[in-house]
């Protein structure tokens, strides 16, 4: 799987474009789907047969560079052409997890497990707390000694907001189990909609906090008591706003975070390649550092990555989830807890498989994986946020067998729009890309300038839509040319892979990841 840092360039760079210099063509108009639509069953567009788009063209190889625009761009890719005879355009819809899925979940990986209502480990036990409130006077003793960062005003001030919390917690104490009664918290596998799930417990802050994230969704969590030695956790949602999924986890030494309201997110708190290895970038813990880090040793990595890959297709086909294929995997490090380990003091991590699956049509990948739609702003007099997430499925494996799965924003093709759809040679595509790369990218400061080095050029699907629609979208052929980007200033790390840039296969329209279109 890529796992990567995403540079939003499209967002931010066409608003710069505004005060650079701009190339005067349709590419940089606004998208008329339905124009679209036209030129892609017109012949005399382009090319109906892949194999006839970039003939000549097994490499691509330049250099682009802008002085004034602080942009340097080095091509040196293979330009990746699908087997299939054909693509074409799809209408599509995002598609609820339900009940039938859940259930199969629960089948192949739960098994016999006992599941719990999720709120079981939210609440407090005397020990918790009492951590907590340790944990809390090491951070008054280390404000107080921090003298060089701040001043006698600012420490009083900290150190007085760390001891409210400690007398909110003392407080809680008196009131709190000794230990979490599971008895208490029966879970019968359903999802159910918020409405069912909160009613009748407006005064509980867990269900609150639910509701107010997704009012009018389905919502499903629950785990294990651990006692045997493995902590496992399923969790499902739709949610119109945030995207829908289905995730489980399970580990011999704590509990997995999948419970994030964002489908996208898979909560990472820390993830490497083993071929890489760890550094600081890698985590997403602040004021960890990975000197901090030891392997679990009741966690191991010696299945292959193909044996690993057997299991995951094994899952994929008992699933019914037949359309996917795995699109890339790799060998990781992954903090999947929150905390240094009971026994050393350092935090711990697990060595795992990680297998990327999409969905293939005809021979040809569907990939959304670089970028979601996303509206955060105001529309009128309301406030409107709204995130879809590229739909992608990912299996996590070590020598305890699958202890990850995660599927992520589903969607569900309804219609065949365009049946061989006619798209642009890769002579026109090039040269648009050649023609906006720079543009796209512009930094205003010389300290800011930014270099790219574009190794892939990658024919396949992705999902468009109109702006501010998330309830269907297109499947359409773009050209994705995907590389690393490093910045001069140093404020971005070079990344492992990103997307650069995205054109329509169909009419060379620029597609902005973040916006969906």
């Amino acid at each position: 799987m890529k796992f990567k840092r995403l540079i939003p360039t499209m967002a931010a760079a066409l608003l710069l474009s505004a005060c650079q210099k701009n190339p005067d063509s349709s590419i940089v108009k606004n998208k008329d789907l339905d124009q679209m639509i036209d030129q892609a069953e017109n012949n005399k567009n382009g090319s109906t047969n892949l194999s006839d788009l970039a003939v000549n063209y097994q490499d691509y190889k330049t250099t682009l560079k802008d002085d004034q625009l602080y942009v340097t761009v080095n091509v040196d890719a293979k330009v990746e052409v699908p087997g299939s005879s054909q693509m074409s355009i799809f209408r599509v819809k995002q598609k609820n997890i339900d009940q039938s899925l859940l259930d199969k979940v629960k089948k192949e990986l739960v098994r016999d497990t006992v599941l719990y209502d999720g709120k079981a480990i939210c609440i407090k036990t005397r020990s918790s707390i009492e951590q907590e409130i340790q944990s809390l006077k090491e951070q008054i003793t280390s404000t107080k000694a921090d003298t060089d960062s701040y001043d006698q005003e600012s420490i009083q001030t900290m150190v007085g907001e760390y001891q409210e919390i400690i007398n909110t917690l003392q407080r809680e104490y008196e009131s709190a189990p000794a230990e979490i009664k599971w008895s208490e918290y029966p879970s019968d596998g359903k999802l159910k909609s918020i409405t069912d799930l909160c009613k009748g417990k407006s005064g509980d802050s867990y269900y609150t906090g639910i509701k107010e994230l997704n009012p009018d969704g389905d919502y499903y969590y629950g785990v294990s008591d651990g006692k045997n030695g493995q902590y496992t956790s399923l969790f499902a949602q739709n949610n119109k706003n945030y995207g829908n999924c289905l995730r489980y986890g399970r580990d011999n030494n704590n509990y997995v975070r999948i419970t994030s309201v964002v489908a996208g997110n898979k909560c990472n708190l820390g993830l490497w390649s083993l071929q890489d290895g760890i550094s600081q970038d890698s985590l997403r813990l602040e004021g960890v550092n990975p000197e901090e880090f030891e392997e679990y040793e009741n966690s191991t990595l010696t299945v292959s990555q193909e044996d690993a890959k057997k299991q995951a297709d094994a899952l994929i086909q008992s699933l019914g989830l037949t359309d996917f294929l795995c699109e890339s995997s790799g060998q990781y490090g992954e903090v999947v807890a929150e905390g240094p380990s009971p026994d050393n003091g350092k935090w711990g991590y697990r060595k795992v498989n990680i297998l990327n699956y999409m969905r293939n049509i005809d021979g040809v990948f569907v990939d959304n994986e670089n970028g979601s739609k996303l509206t955060d702003g105001w529309k009128g007099s309301e406030y409107v946020k709204k995130m879809w997430d590229g739909e992608s499925i990912t299996v996590i494996v070590n020598d305890d067998g699958i202890i990850g799965f995660y599927y992520n924003a589903p969607i569900e093709l309804t219609e065949t729009v365009v049946e061989k759809s006619s798209m642009k040679t890769f002579d026109e595509i090039k040269d648009i890309f050649e023609q906006m790369v720079l543009v796209a990218n512009a930094r205003k400061e010389p300290e800011d300038a930014v270099s790219m080095n574009v190794s892939r050029v990658i024919l396949r699907y992705t999902r468009i839509s109109e702006q501010d629609r998330f309830d269907t979208g297109l499947l359409v052929p773009v050209w994705d040319f995907m590389g690393t980007v490093t910045e001069a200033s140093g404020k971005l790390p070079e990344q492992q892979e990103a997307c650069i840039m995205t054109i329509n296969a169909i009419d060379g329209s620029i597609i902005d990841r973040e916006l969906g279109y």
